[in-house]
């Protein structure tokens, strides 16, 4: 994201709460808070936290102070959990609230632009509603306030249950549809916390995403105050099986985001959800690039081995044979960027070198790069990446590579890997046999 993201944590019966931080940049200042959005507003007029009645924010505010941040980075407040009758309550402001409608579509705009050339038309509707309003409802279960006592196990339930419902759309392979969600959640892994610990001369205190009383901060060079920040981050934020049902129900709703988002915080990826993705050559452009960014070696290779994990655990299920073979030539197209990052080079691949001969290697490392071999032995024309003929520098390159990979990873692996490839290869080619009346 282009700006410092943060969740405040409002409190249900009072004041907004000390912002969470999401994304590492400038930190927003109270003072750009009131530019930016005005000044700091109780949303909620009674005490709500553990009964049945849940939030009843407009749905300006709610979008102005959630949704807009969510998605242009800032700070996210977080309030009550919504029901499904505040939903209706929101639902039925969206036509009223055409100003942080249009500064929503305008800031997803933005994210799309970096992903394809000419972004199409989105406008927010209950779609998108329904996934802020999950968010939003995961968040509140890292309020302040949802780990007292008056929270019992039965509401936190009904919470979970009620994002569980709201993430729950009906998938799609729309294009616009695939953009648009993803362009609502593309900040979602990057969220965090910042909590304080306050210590002075008698004692300490610590405040969980929550203000610092300005009384504990007076006197600061005789009592000895002093603050301690401390960033919570994703991962530590939604802990639970529970919330990780949510949060897969979520991100199985935006498939862009499973494959540009992917990391080691990321559910698991299943191909089958996704694989339709890679037959839009701008789309499949964008996440070949992203799939390979970073900095050292084992970060360039971190997420090609994750798709190649998943592509493993794929060739266990039952795919369609199109969808293994799009998977295979996806695999090798990133094989061949990475090839191309060192057409430069003539001796032996640093790169290949420095990970395969690691003793800690990453899981799915030696598929992915024996996919270009495996699919050599199975079907040749998508072992070689289109455009590879035609630079000899790239050529070489990626000849270099294959004998390079072959021998750090040994013998058996891309047979290995052919094989299990090849029960799936040889589906479509069965049936046509049976048709003309051939044996198998």
């Amino acid at each position: 994201s282009s700006g410092a993201q943060r969740i405040v944590a409002q409190s249900v019966t009072g004041p907004a709460q000390r912002p969470f931080r999401a994304l590492p940049g400038k930190r927003l200042t109270t003072e750009n808070d009131r530019l930016i959005y005005g000044q700091t507003l109780r949303w909620y007029s009674e005490n709500v936290v553990g009964v049945s009645r849940m939030s009843n924010e407009s749905c300006a505010k709610f979008l102005e102070r959630f949704v807009l941040p969510m998605v242009a980075g800032g700070d996210l407040h977080v309030g009550a959990p919504i029901d499904e009758e505040t939903f209706e309550e929101l639902e039925r402001g969206l036509p009223h609230a055409s100003v942080p409608l249009m500064a929503i579509d305008g800031a997803r705009d933005v994210v799309l632009a970096r992903l394809v050339v000419s972004p199409p038309a989105i406008l927010f509707g209950v779609d998108e509603l329904s996934l802020a309003a999950a968010v939003h409802n995961l968040l509140y279960l890292c309020h302040p306030d949802a780990d007292g006592w008056m929270v019992s196990d039965s509401v936190r339930a009904r919470i979970v249950a009620s994002a569980q419902q709201f993430a729950a759309r009906p998938r799609t392979g729309n294009r616009n549809r695939v953009l648009a969600r993803h362009a609502l959640l593309h900040n979602f892994f990057d969220i965090s916390r910042t909590d304080v610990k306050v210590s002075w001369w008698t004692g300490s205190a610590t405040f969980h995403g929550q203000p610092t009383p300005h009384r504990l901060l007076r006197w600061e060079q005789v009592r000895r105050v002093s603050q301690e920040e401390t960033t919570v981050g994703f991962r530590d934020l939604f802990v639970g099986a529970e919330v990780a049902a949510v949060i897969g129900t979520l991100l199985r709703r935006s498939p862009l985001s499973q494959l540009l988002l992917s990391s080691p915080i990321t559910p698991h990826l299943h191909w089958e959800d996704v694989v339709f993705l890679l037959r839009d050559s701008e789309l499949a452009r964008a996440i070949s690039y992203s799939a390979v960014r970073g900095n050292s070696p084992f970060e360039i290779v971190e997420t090609p081995a994750r798709l190649a994990a998943s592509f493993d655990q794929m060739l266990e299920r039952s795919p369609k044979e199109q969808d293994v073979r799009t998977v295979a030539a996806f695999l090798s197209y990133l094989n061949c960027l990475l090839a191309l990052d060192e057409v430069h080079l003539t001796e032996k691949s640093p790169l290949l070198a420095t990970v395969l001969g690691s003793k800690d290697r990453a899981r799915g490392l030696a598929t992915f790069f024996s996919v270009p071999a495996a699919l050599a032995q199975l079907d040749p024309a998508l072992a070689h990446p289109p455009g590879l003929n035609s630079d000899p520098r790239l050529k070489a390159r990626w000849q270099l590579h294959r004998s390079q990979a072959g021998e750090q990873l040994g013998e058996g692996v891309a047979p290995g890997l052919a094989a299990r490839m090849r029960r799936h290869f040889g589906m479509l080619e069965s049936k046509e046999n049976k048709q003309d009346g051939h044996p198998e």
